[in-house]
């Protein structure tokens, strides 16, 4: 599965720089960390939900832990570099930056199954936002202890967010998308399930919501997005699990909320997923 459950822990943000000769993921994937990337080079599409956005130097989108994405490079084409910065973060992090006045994860937030989190820059505004993604990076390297540690990595980031922000209050910045049929046929279903999988939502119980046979059910949506419907809705409790469990919730009443009946199928579900106990992954947060 690509839905990044067992990726390397993060207690506030990353930032990476990527550079692949062959740009492409099988299937969407989603992560409980919220994600930005900058596209350096042209080539290729990437599906956000719905939609489709061309992949272009300057192109920026942002993901929240419900976006499923994936991207699809040019096949054959040895010659491209497909270059990008990505930073991932937990929310509750940017969240503790913000302050009344200025949110940072306004740009982030929105209704389940809308996706308005691409933009297109110009090079201008590209040069600039590469600029503080190395300054993120460096500072992430300094050393956490000491003085004005802390604050380096705060600043440098909260600039970074800062930045992002205000590139999408511009109308002109909105990247081009253009709606994908095959995507259409189980958004409704996804909202559906993203906004009733703590409850006992089953393949009879949505397969009845949407007047659809279980078998088409099923066929359509691992078609589409590359999941089994039980699959994803595991994933969502999971997703779900992680970030509660950074709220200092108990291991058990966490299972309940995200629809776990039973607290040892919930300890034994997080573990396989995610590579640690919830009660290991909550530790870390404290």
């Amino acid at each position: 599965m690509e839905t990044d459950n067992k990726n390397d822990f993060c207690q506030d943000y990353t930032v990476s720089f990527h550079q692949n000769a062959c740009w492409k993921m099988e299937k969407f994937h989603f992560h409980d960390t919220y994600e930005i990337l900058l596209c350096l080079t042209d080539g290729g599409e990437f599906f956000v939900g719905e939609s489709a956005y061309p992949i272009r130097r300057g192109g920026l989108l942002v993901f929240n832990s419900m976006d499923l994405h994936r991207s699809a490079g040019l096949p054959g084409a040895e010659q491209a570099s497909y270059d990008r910065y990505v930073a991932h973060f937990i929310p509750e992090y940017a969240a503790g930056l913000s302050t009344p006045q200025t949110d940072l994860l306004r740009c982030f937030e929105r209704p389940v199954g809308s996706y308005t989190g691409a933009a297109q820059l110009n090079e201008s505004q590209t040069q600039r936002l590469c600029v503080l993604f190395r300054q993120a990076g460096q500072a992430q390297q300094a050393p956490r202890q000491g003085y004005g540690g802390d604050l380096r990595r705060q600043i440098a980031f909260t600039e970074l967010l800062l930045y992002v922000n205000s590139l999408y209050q511009r109308a002109d910045s909105r990247g081009a998308a253009a709606q994908t049929d095959s995507f259409r046929k189980v958004q409704p279903i996804l909202a559906y399930v993203q906004q009733n999988y703590q409850n006992r939502v089953t393949l009879d119980s949505i397969a009845q919501q949407f007047y659809m046979s279980k078998y088409y059910l099923c066929h359509v949506f691992k078609d589409v997005t590359g999941f089994g419907l039980n699959e994803y809705i595991i994933n969502l409790r999971i997703l779900k699990a992680r970030e509660l469990l950074r709220q200092n919730l108990s291991v058990q009443q966490v299972g309940e909320i995200v629809g776990f009946s039973n607290n040892s199928h919930f300890i034994r579900t997080f573990k396989a997923m995610v590579g640690v106990s919830p009660g290991q992954y909550s530790h870390r947060y404290r």
